[in-house]
C-alpha cells in the first residue's frame, strides 16, 4: 500500500497525459497538489518541510526554465525575421534526396539543433513536409531527431543540472569527490551508450521516411552517420578537450560534414552548392556567438571567476539551512538571454515583427516554466517526506526510511528485481520523462529513487552506469511523448490519425532500445 501511494503522483501525470491527453503543464498541477497532500497527510512531513521542497524545486528548475524561456525567444525571433527560413533555404541546396536530407537534417542538423536548445517537433515539420515528406514522416522525423544523443540537449542541462541536484541529495557514488567528477563520470558513461542508441535512430528515421527499401538502401550510410555522431560525443566526453555543454553541438556538426561529404563523393552532381556560403554569416549568427560564449564561460578559469562574482549577492536562503548559489553569470539561460539580446541588433526585426515575437513569446513561455517548475517541486517533495526541522536544521525525522517516498518506492523494485535490476533502470527514465516531458526532469524525479534501489542491490559503485542508462532511457522517450507528438502534428494542420501512426510505428523501437540499453548496463556493471 505504501508503495502505490507514494508512486500515485507519477501514475496520476501518467494517466492525465495517456487516458485525458492533458499537457504537462496542466497534469504538472495535480501532481503537485497530490504529492503535497500525500507527503504531509499520509507520511506524516510538517506543512512547512513540504512548502520548504516546493520552493527549492521552483528554484533548482530555473536552470532549465530560464533557459527554455529565452531560447523560445531567439527561435521566434530567427523565424519572424526569417533567419531559419535562409539556413534551411541553405540546407536544402546542399542535399538531394529525401535519405540524405533525413540523415543530414535529422540526425545532423537536428542533434545540434537540440544541443542549442531549439524545439525540433515545433520547428521542422514544414520544413519537411516543404522537401515532400509525408505527413507522418515528417512529425516522425522531427521528433526522432531530438533523440539520438539523448541527454546532449539545450547545452547538456539534462545532465549538468541533475548531476547538481543529485548531489545536493546527499548521492556521492565511491570517487565523486566534487560536482566537476560527477558531471565528467556522467557524461562519459551516458556517451558508452550512444554507438548503439545513436544507430538505431538512424535506422528508424529511414524506416519512417522510406520502409525497408530506404533503409536497405542507406543502411551503410545510416550506421556511419550514427557512429559518426556518438563517437565524437565519446571521445569529447573521454577527453575533456571541450565543455560538457557543447558535445552534443560539435558532435551534431560533425556528423553534418560526414553526411555531406559521404553522399558528396557518391553523386555524379555538379549543381549541388558549396559547403560554407558567406551570407549564411549573418542569419546564422546567433548561433555562432552562443557557440563561442559557451566556449568561453564554460573554460574552468573564466567559469570559476564568474560563479564568484556577484557572491554573496546572488546566494539565497530557500529553508531551514538550506540554500542556493544561483550563479547567474555562469549559468547557461543568462548567456541565452544575452544572445537573444544581441540577436535584436543583429537581425534588425522591425517593431512589428519585434511586438509580434515579444506577444507571441509571453503567450507560451508559461507552460513550460510551470511544467518544469512543478515537476522538480515533486522531485523535492519526495526527497524531503518523512525529514523534519530540527534547531533549523532539515534532518531525517526518526521514522524516515517508513516515511520517505523515495526509500519506499526504491526498496519495492530492488526487491522485485534484485541484481537484474539495472535492466530496468533506463525504462524507469522512459516513464519518467514520457510523465515529466522532459529527460532532464526525469533525472531529478529519479535520482534518490536510483541511488537507494542501486545500493540495496547491485552496490553504491554501479550507480553512475545505472543513472547514466536512465538518462538514456529519458532520452530516448521523446520519441513517444505525447506533447511533443501533438505539438508536431498541429505545425502542419494534422491530428490524431497521424499521431497515431506514428506512435504505432515507433513504441516498439523504443521499448527495444530500452532493452538494449539495460542489457548494456548489466554488461557494463558486471564486467
Amino acid at each position: 500500500m505504501d508503495f502505490f501511494v507514494a508512486i500515485l503522483p507519477i501514475l496520476l501525470v501518467l494517466v492525465g497525459m495517456l487516458v485525458f491527453n492533458r499537457s504537462g503543464s496542466f497534469v504538472s498541477v495535480f501532481g503537485w497538489l497530490l504529492c503535497f497532500a500525500i507527503a504531509v497527510y499520509y507520511f506524516k512531513t510538517p506543512y512547512a518541510v513540504v512548502w520548504g521542497a516546493t520552493i527549492m524545486g521552483i528554484v533548482k528548475a530555473l536552470g532549465i526554465s530560464l533557459a527554455v524561456t529565452f531560447t523560445m525567444f531567439l527561435i521566434f525571433l530567427m523565424n519572424e525575421t526569417k533567419a531559419l527560413s535562409k539556413i534551411i533555404d541553405y540546407i536544402k541546396g546542399i542535399t538531394k534526396n529525401k535519405e540524405e536530407q533525413t540523415l543530414f537534417l535529422g540526425m545532423g542538423f537536428g542533434s545540434l539543433s537540440t544541443a542549442l536548445g531549439m524545439v525540433t517537433p515545433a520547428m521542422f515539420p514544414p520544413i519537411f513536409r516543404l522537401l515532400g515528406f509525408s505527413p507522418v514522416a515528417a512529425i516522425a522525423i522531427s521528433i526522432l531527431c531530438y533523440d539520438p544523443l539523448t541527454s546532449f540537449a539545450l547545452f547538456s542541462i539534462p545532465i549538468t543540472l541533475p548531476a547538481k541536484v543529485a548531489m545536493s541529495f546527499g548521492i556521492k557514488p565511491p570517487g565523486i569527490d566534487s560536482l566537476s567528477s560527477f558531471v565528467w563520470e556522467y557524461t562519459f558513461k551516458i556517451t558508452a551508450f550512444l554507438p548503439f542508441v545513436s544507430m538505431l535512430f538512424a535506422f528508424l528515421m529511414l524506416y519512417t521516411v522510406g520502409g525497408m527499401h530506404a533503409l536497405k538502401k542507406n543502411w551503410i550510410a545510416a550506421t556511419l552517420s550514427g557512429l559518426v555522431l556518438s563517437l565524437t560525443a565519446l571521445f569529447l566526453a573521454w577527453s575533456k578537450i571541450a565543455p560538457v555543454e557543447i558535445i552534443g553541438v560539435l558532435s551534431g556538426l560533425a556528423t553534418m560534414v560526414f553526411v555531406y561529404f559521404y553522399y558528396k563523393n557518391g553523386s555524379n552532381s555538379t549543381q549541388r552548392q558549396t559547403f560554407f556560403q558567406k551570407d549564411l554569416l549573418v542569419a546564422s549568427s546567433p548561433f555562432i556567438i552562443l557557440i563561442l560564449l559557451s566556449f568561453i564561460v564554460n573554460m574552468h578559469s573564466v567559469k570559476l571567476y564568474l560563479s564568484n562574482l556577484l557572491n554573496p549577492y546572488e546566494i539565497i536562503h530557500i529553508f531551514a539551512d538550506k540554500k542556493e548559489d544561483l550563479n547567474i553569470l555562469s549559468s547557461v539561460w543568462f548567456w541565452i538571454m544575452v544572445v537573444g539580446i544581441l540577436s535584436i541588433f543583429i537581425l534588425k526585426p522591425t517593431k512589428e515583427q519585434l511586438n509580434k515575437v515579444t506577444k507571441l513569446w509571453l503567450k507560451r513561455i508559461w507552460g513550460p516554466f510551470l511544467a518544469y517548475s512543478l515537476f522538480f517541486s515533486v522531485a523535492y517533495i519526495m526527497a524531503w517526506s518523512g525529514m523534519d526541522v530540527v534547531g533549523s536544521k532539515l534532518v531525517p525525522s526518526s521514522n524516515f526510511t517508513q516515511n520517505n517516498m523515495d526509500i519506499i518506492i526504491s526498496s519495492s523494485f530492488a526487491k522485485s528485481f534484485g541484481s537484474f535490476y539495472p535492466l530496468i533502470a533506463p525504462f524507469l527514465g522512459l516513464i519518467g520523462a514520457f510523465v515529466g516531458g522532459s529527460a532532464t526532469a526525469s533525472n531529478v524525479l529519479f535520482a534518490k529513487i536510483q541511488w537507494e534501489a542501486t545500493i540495496s542491490t547491485v552496490g553504491a559503485n554501479a550507480f553512475m552506469w545505472i543513472y547514466a542508462a536512465h538518462a538514456v532511457g529519458g532520452g530516448i522517450a521523446s520519441a513517444i511523448t505525447p506533447s511533443k507528438i501533438t505539438n508536431a502534428a498541429a505545425t502542419i494542420g494534422v491530428g490524431g490519425k497521424e499521431e497515431a501512426q506514428f506512435i504505432k510505428a515507433t513504441i516498439l523501437p523504443v521499448l527495444f532500445m530500452c532493452l538494449v540499453v539495460g542489457i548494456l548496463s548489466m554488461i557494463f556493471i558486471y564486467l
